[in-house]
C-alpha cells in the first residue's frame, strides 16, 4: 500500500509540470481497446468516469507514432498580371509521442487516474520551394498533464470528471513574396530582380519567416476541463458521453515569443542582416466531444460503436502579432493571417474486439469515417482535411498475469481533392492595390484575410498512418 501511494504522488508531480498536444489523438477512441465506455488510461482525459469500470490498480506507459503522406501536385497559374509554373510534392512527415499513466481504485466508489502525456505533433510539409508561401516546416506541438475521477453514483450510473494543462508549442516556417505585396508598382512584380521582372514566386523577392512562440508555462489560461458520464443501460449495454473544453475556457489563446525574418536577396546590404522582433499568435482551439455505444455479443465479443464531434470551425487562422523597433522601418507587415479556413467535423467508427478473460491473445478491428473539415476551395499545403475513410486494428499480448503489451495500428485515407478553384488568389494582391485598398472590396476583404497568397489550386492526397504500443501492469 506504501508503495502504491508513493508511486501515485510521483506520477502526479510529474503531471502538473507536463502539458499537451490540441491536436486529437488517432490512437485514442477509434483505436482498439480505447473509447468512451473503456476502462483504459486513455480515458483519463478521453472520458474520466469509464475508470470506474475497471477493478484492479494499472500502470501504463505507451509510445505512439504518426506518419502523414501528402502527394500535392499544384496547377499553374495564369491571368493578365501573373503567372506560376506547375509543381509536383511527395512529402512524408513522422511524429512521435509517449505518455505515462497511473489509475487507482480508493475503497469505495472513486477511482483516480494521472497522466503526463506528449502527443505526437502536428508537422507541417518541410523543405519543399514549391510550398514556401504556406509551409517550410516545423509545426505545433505540446504536452499534457491530468488528472481524472470517476464516481460511481449508482449501480448503473457512473460520472466523471477531470482537468488538463496544456503548454502548446508553435514553430511555423514560411515565405512571403515581397513583390507580390507591392503589387504592379514600385518594388512590385513588374520591378526588378536580377535584371529581369521579378514577377510571381521569385526567389530574389522572398522574405523568410519563422515564428517561435508558446503558451505561459503556468497559467490557468492552459486548463482544459473533461468531464463524462456513463450508464448500464442493461447488463451487457453501455453508453458514455464526455466532453472537452478549449484552454482556459476562454475564446482564444495567444502564444508568445520572437520572430526571425532573413531579408529577401534583392533587399540584403550590408547595413541590413536578419531581424528579429517579438510575436504573439492568437489561436482558437476547438472543444469536442465523444460518445460510445457498447455491447457484449456472442463467442466472447463487444460491439463498440464510437463517435466525435471537434469545433473546427473555432481555428480559422492563426492571428501573428509582430513587435520592435525594426519591425516597421524595415516594412515588415505588424498583422498578418495565415488561414486554416476549418470548419465542424464529425467521425464515427464501429467495430468488435475479444474480451479480456486473460488469454494469451486478445484481437479487435474498427472501421469509420470523417466528415470534411475544410472545403475544396480553401484547401492549402497547411490544411488538408477532406472526407476520410478509417481503418484501426490492435492485438493484445499477455505476458504474464499481471503484465500485457497493447499494440494498435491506424490507417486514415482521404481521397485526392481536386481543388481546381482556389479562395488562395495573388490577383487579389494585385487588385486590391489597384483599388487603393477598399477593404469593402473583394479583392481586400482576400488580403485582410490572409488569401493574397500564390495560389492553392491543384489536386490533394493524404493518408495518416497511427501506431500504440502500450505496456500495461495491473496490480492483482
Amino acid at each position: 500500500m506504501a508503495t502504491r501511494r508513493i508511486l501515485t504522488l510521483a506520477l502526479w508531480c510529474v503531471a502538473a509540470s507536463a502539458q499537451a498536444s490540441p491536436r486529437s489523438d488517432p490512437t485514442a477512441g477509434r483505436a482498439v481497446f480505447t473509447g468512451a465506455t473503456t476502462h483504459h488510461a486513455t480515458s483519463i482525459v478521453l472520458n474520466p468516469a469509464a475508470l470506474g469500470l475497471g477493478q484492479f490498480d494499472e500502470l501504463y506507459v505507451s509510445l505512439t507514432s504518426v506518419i502523414d503522406q501528402l502527394h500535392i501536385d499544384l496547377a499553374a497559374y495564369d491571368s493578365a498580371d501573373l503567372h506560376a509554373p506547375a509543381a509536383r510534392v511527395r512529402d512524408i512527415e513522422p511524429s512521435a509521442g509517449a505518455s505515462i499513466s497511473f489509475v487507482y481504485h480508493f475503497a469505495g466508489n472513486l477511482t483516480l487516474g494521472f497522466e503526463a502525456r506528449r502527443l505526437a505533433p502536428e508537422t507541417y510539409p518541410s523543405g519543399y520551394e514549391a510550398l514556401r508561401y504556406y509551409a517550410l516546416g516545423d509545426g505545433e506541438r505540446a504536452w499534457l498533464g491530468s488528472v481524472g475521477g470517476s464516481l460511481k453514483l449508482t449501480n448503473d450510473l457512473y460520472v466523471g470528471a477531470g482537468v488538463s494543462h496544456q503548454n502548446t508549442f508553435l514553430r511555423m516556417r514560411y515565405a512571403r513574396d515581397t513583390a507580390l505585396d507591392r503589387g504592379l508598382g514600385a518594388g512590385g512584380v513588374t520591378s526588378d530582380c536580377g535584371g529581369a521582372p521579378c514577377g510571381l514566386g521569385n526567389p530574389l523577392a522572398d522574405e523568410r519567416y519563422t515564428i517561435d512562440v508558446q503558451s505561459a508555462t503556468l497559467s490557468t489560461s492552459n486548463l482544459r476541463v473533461n468531464i463524462g458520464a456513463i450508464y448500464q443501460l442493461s447488463r451487457d449495454m453501455w453508453l458514455a458521453l464526455s466532453y472537452h473544453t478549449p484552454p482556459g475556457l476562454s475564446v482564444q489563446s495567444a502564444l508568445t515569443g520572437h520572430i526571425d525574418i532573413e531579408r529577401a536577396p534583392r533587399d540584403q546590404t550590408d547595413d541590413n542582416g536578419p531581424i528579429r522582433g517579438q510575436s504573439v499568435v492568437e489561436i482558437q482551439f476547438p472543444a469536442s466531444a465523444d460518445g460510445e455505444f457498447r455491447m457484449r455479443l456472442p463467442s466472447g465479443l463487444d460491439l463498440h460503436v464510437g463517435g466525435r464531434w471537434e469545433d473546427l470551425s473555432r481555428l480559422s487562422a492563426f492571428d501573428f502579432r509582430a513587435y520592435g523597433s525594426t519591425i516597421p522601418r524595415n516594412g515588415i507587415p505588424e498583422w498578418t493571417q495565415r488561414p486554416r479556413s476549418m470548419r465542424d467535423s464529425f467521425a464515427a467508427w464501429a467495430g468488435v474486439e475479444q474480451l479480456d478473460t486473460g488469454g494469451r491473445w486478445t484481437l479487435g478491428g474498427r472501421i469509420g469515417a470523417e466528415t470534411s473539415a475544410v472545403s475544396e476551395t480553401r484547401t492549402s499545403p497547411l490544411t488538408i482535411a477532406p472526407f476520410s475513410a478509417t481503418l484501426d486494428v490492435g492485438a493484445q499480448l499477455r505476458l504474464s498475469r499481471n503484465v500485457s503489451v497493447q499494440g494498435s495500428y491506424g490507417v486514415q485515407y482521404f481521397p485526392t481533392v481536386h481543388a481546381e478553384t482556389s479562395k488562395f488568389d495573388p490577383q487579389a494582391r494585385i487588385d486590391c492595390i489597384a483599388q487603393q485598398l477598399d477593404y469593402t472590396t473583394s479583392a481586400c476583404d482576400a488580403v485582410r484575410n490572409g488569401y493574397a497568397l500564390p495560389s492553392a489550386a491543384g489536386s490533394y492526397e493524404r493518408i495518416q498512418h497511427a501506431l500504440r504500443i502500450g505496456l500495461r501492469y495491473e496490480f492483482f
